[in-house]
């Protein structure tokens, strides 16, 4: 009977998590963190494929050095984009909306630094 009654609840817990969000009216403060981690996500993976591409074009021997500066740059902006948002965490840590905001400044930054990054090659 416990069994029963365990497997059950891991179902429903299940069914809950694979809810459809609607993150275009999500209302409540779990629903709009999970819509921002979603958003983050998705950048982040964009930020990832936009630098490697970057470090690929890099590859021919005459941008050996342009390709060492660009790994030495793109970890301290990593260092400072996790300082930035945790002062942005920090400042809001009374409320709850604490989360939202780190998620909004990790994605903020990693917009620019996308856009910076792909204008890295052009003339």
């Amino acid at each position: 009977m416990k069994r029963s009654l365990i497997a059950l609840g891991v179902s429903l817990l299940a069914l809950a998590d694979a809810r459809a969000l609607d993150c275009a009216n999500a209302v409540t403060t779990p629903d709009m963190n999970e819509c921002a981690a979603r958003e983050q996500k998705v950048v982040e993976a964009n930020l990832n494929r936009t630098y490697q591409q970057l470090l690929k074009d890099l590859n021919d021997p005459d941008s050996a050095a342009t390709k060492k500066k660009l790994v030495v740059a793109q970890r301290a902006w990593v260092k400072f984009r996790e300082a930035d948002c945790a002062a942005v965490y920090e400042h809001y840590a009374g409320g709850t909306i604490r989360n939202l905001m780190h998620s909004g400044c990790m994605r903020g930054r990693a917009e620019q630094r996308i856009k910076e990054l792909g204008a890295f090659n052009t003339p």
